[in-house]
């Protein structure tokens, strides 16, 4: 009995021994649920909770640089619209021969093909930014009939960030570059190529909203002065005296229109309600028709109606990028925020984790050579009881 009771004293000496050493080893309070079960469950609780803040984290910083590398791009693009609006400027002054406006319509090819690659940009992992879920597939391409199409898709990639809360990383280029109204994103105007006058015609502006009937007008100069409106099925609906003096307006149906310059008896100016068009296409028409502007004064005067008509399409391209990326700088800021957020959580977490399972040295220290001490007086004592023996007092 008593050889039983010194062995079983001893080894819980040595397993209690073994449990400190490991216990200053790891560094770790505990290194196994039975060390503390109770405190066991509430880390695994903890660490669960700290490794999806981790996550979120993580989340954040891709979605953050998908959407910076996006406002560069956006940036650049806003760059190359402007420089276009500039040069369609310049393709408005009088002083231009066909020569000169042949020029520019090279500049603005050039610009163009500058956009292009802006719209096809790609992040470090080779997805393209502006393609929507179809991210291995280059959005804007050139077909074989000569103009850009987008070929991506309309879908949009978001990923959490938080609970609750997730987060766009991406816009379509579709958004970006199709679909933007055209014209004044109500009607559209346009100088008829057979007009023969100096007639130049604005983009307008609507006046009542309620009087707009969408449809197609045809003003109508039935001489230098005079003028008819009439709707698409031939019906008169607004009839006058033009009078360059007072900047040539003429209203009906909740619109109004500018006619600058001379039109000739004849003459007819088209309005139509607006329908949408990709900036890629606003621009090949507009490179079209420098290339092909004539040196008449009829000529240039449609042209500069056409001009017209293309710097309100490249201010809808500006305003469209515009509004994309407020949008995107709205969301690095929430990824921002979100971010400051989960880093202060996760401090507390692992606060809390270490508090739970780090091991304090002294007190381990301390308690390892009272152990020590403990294991070696057992053993002591039981080789003294082992000594214990009649046949040696014999």
């Amino acid at each position: 009995m008593l050889n039983d009771a010194a062995l079983n004293s001893i080894e819980q000496d040595q397993f209690m021994l073994s449990q400190t050493q490991g216990q200053l080893s790891s560094g770790k309070s505990i290194n196994s649920p039975a060390d503390n079960p109770v405190a066991t469950v509430q880390l695994l609780q903890l660490n669960s909770t700290n490794s999806q803040y981790q996550q979120y984290l993580s989340n954040g910083q891709s979605a953050a640089t998908n959407l910076n590398l996006e406002q560069g791009a956006l940036s650049g693009a806003t760059t190359t619209l402007q420089s276009i609006r500039d040069l369609i400027a310049q393709a408005n002054s009088a002083g231009n021969n066909t020569t000169d406006l042949q020029n520019i319509a090279t500049q603005i090819s050039a610009l163009e093909s500058q956009l292009q690659g802006t719209a096809n940009t790609q992040n470090s992992q080779g997805e393209y930014l502006f393609a929507g879920f179809s991210t291995g597939t280059q959005p804007f391409v050139r077909g074989s009939s000569g103009g850009i199409s987008y070929v991506g898709d309309s879908g949009a990639r978001s990923i959490p960030i938080q609970g609750g809360t997730s987060v766009q990383t991406g816009d379509p280029g579709s958004q970006v570059f199709m679909n933007i109204p055209a014209g004044n994103g109500t009607f559209t105007t346009a100088a008829t190529a057979a007009n023969t006058g100096t007639g130049v015609i604005d983009a307008g502006s609507v006046t009542n909203q309620a009087q707009w009937v969408p449809g197609q007008y045809t003003i109508t100069f039935t001489d230098a002065t005079d003028y008819t409106v009439t709707d698409g099925g031939g019906n008169t609906v607004a009839s006058g005296t033009y009078n360059a003096a007072n900047g040539g307006e003429i209203a009906f149906a909740g619109i109004q229109v500018g006619i600058s310059g001379a039109p000739a008896a004849g003459d007819t100016f088209k309005i139509a309600t607006a329908g949408r068009q990709g900036v890629f296409t606003s621009l090949d028409n507009l490179v079209s028709a420098l290339n092909g502007a004539g040196s008449s004064s009829a000529a240039r005067a449609q042209l500069n109606s056409a001009l017209g008509g293309s710097l309100q399409q490249i201010d809808q391209a500006l305003n469209r990028v515009s509004t994309v990326a407020a949008s995107v700088g709205a969301r690095i800021n929430l990824i921002a925020s979100v971010k400051t957020s989960l880093t202060t959580a996760s401090t507390t977490v692992s606060s809390q984790i270490s508090t739970l399972s780090d091991l304090d040295y002294a007190a381990a220290t301390s308690k390892y050579s009272q152990e020590f001490i403990a294991l070696q007086a057992d053993e002591q004592s039981y080789a003294s009881i082992n000594q214990l023996s009649l046949f040696k007092y014999l």
